[in-house]
This record gives C-alpha cells, sequence and structure tokens, in this order.
C-alpha cells in the first residue's frame, strides 16, 4: 500500500484547486531553490575568481530564503511531513487520535494566524525601507516588506493547510495528522520482506 502522503492530492479524482495550488507552491520553491543556488555560485565566483565581489547576491539569497521557507512549510503541513511525536498517536484509539488531531491544528491554526498577523502589521513600516544591496546594486528599489510579506501569505496558506488536512483525517482519508515519513519507509520495507516472493512476483 502506497505512503499515504506521496501523493499530495490524498486520492482526489481529476484536478482541484488545492492540488493547482500544490503544484504551484512546488514550482515556485523550486525555481527559489535553483535561483538561490545560482546567486550563491555567482558570489563566490566573483569573490574568489573575479576578485570583485557583488553587493547584492546575498541579500537576494537571503530574501529568496525566506519565501522558500515560508512557501515550502504549507507544503510541509499538506503532507503531514512536519516534524512530530508519535509515541503517543499510534497507540491511543481512533477517536482519541482525531480529538488530538483536532487539538493540535487548532493551536496550529491560532499559531499562524498570529504570525502572519503581527508580519502583516509590520509590512507598512518595512514598506518605508530599501534593501540597500539589492537597490544599489542592480538598481531595483526592492523593499524590506517585499520580503516580510512572505511570513502571512505563507501563514495563511499554513492554515489552509493544515484545515484540509485535518479533514481529510476526519473522513478517515489519512490516518494521521503528521506522520514520520522515514517510519513509513522502514515499515514498508519491512512489510516486502514479510512477503513471500511468489506473492511480490504475482502483484507486480
Amino acid at each position: 500500500m502506497p505512503h499515504e502522503t506521496s501523493n499530495p492530492n490524498f486520492g482526489k479524482s481529476g484536478p482541484s484547486l488545492m492540488g493547482a495550488l500544490d503544484t504551484a507552491l512546488c514550482w515556485l520553491v523550486g525555481i527559489g531553490l535553483m535561483s538561490m543556488t545560482a546567486i550563491l555560485m555567482i558570489q563566490v565566483l566573483a569573490r574568489y575568481i573575479i576578485n570583485s565581489p557583488t553587493v547584492w547576491s546575498e541579500e537576494l539569497a537571503v530574501s529568496l530564503f525566506v519565501w522558500v521557507a515560508m512557501l515550502a512549510i504549507p507544503l510541509g503541513l499538506r503532507r503531514g511531513e512536519h516534524l512530530t511525536l508519535d509515541l503517543l498517536t499510534h497507540h491511543i484509539p481512533p477517536l482519541a487520535n482525531k480529538v488530538l488531531a483536532v487539538v493540535i491544528a487548532t493551536l496550529s491554526v491560532l499559531t499562524f494566524v498570529l504570525i502572519g498577523y503581527f508580519a502583516f502589521k509590520l509590512l507598512q513600516s518595512a514598506d518605508r525601507q530599501l534593501l540597500a544591496g539589492i537597490a544599489g546594486g542592480l538598481a531595483i528599489q526592492a523593499k524590506v516588506s517585499w520580503v516580510y510579506l512572505a511570513i502571512p501569505v505563507g501563514s495563511a496558506l499554513a492554515v489552509v493547510f493544515t484545515i484540509e488536512r485535518l479533514v481529510l483525517l476526519l473522513r478517515g482519508k489519512v490516518r494521521f495528522l503528521n506522520v514520520d515519513a522515514d517510519q513509513a519507509l522502514v515499515d514498508g520495507a519491512g512489510r516486502d520482506l514479510d512477503t513471500p516472493a511468489s506473492e511480490n512476483a504475482r502483484d507486480k
């Protein structure tokens, strides 16, 4: 049986709004990571090979890192792949597990709402500040608020995906709010080892 987080659509048939949003975020995070890598390579090349360090590369890489991190958090929540202590959830009745999941999801939502709210309040003051390295090196009037905006955006997406994951759990589509992906891989390998070779060949 495939791991429940291997498919971000969790068994849904056809395209969906959440699936499309998930795909878009994956592309943005991937592009952001590749851009960060390219920028850091340019920085190293300029500093140690050409001996003419750039003034914009580090600031731009850090700004991209904030956006990548805040957009990746919701993806992890949707797949239930954030770090979790599962000593209790695997040993309590299903009903108790659902009650615990509701409590955890509620606390998570409240936390992201507060983080997003206070970050949003900082946007007005941050809008008056420029990212000096980018502004001076690339002649782009990049504002600090552009970086801060990643926090309320990521928090809002985290709230949406946390609620979606909880709804799927309550409907029985997934078993846990968060799962240990490494343990699931080990369990899957254990099941394969316990299955006779003839059955494995027949399944294939």
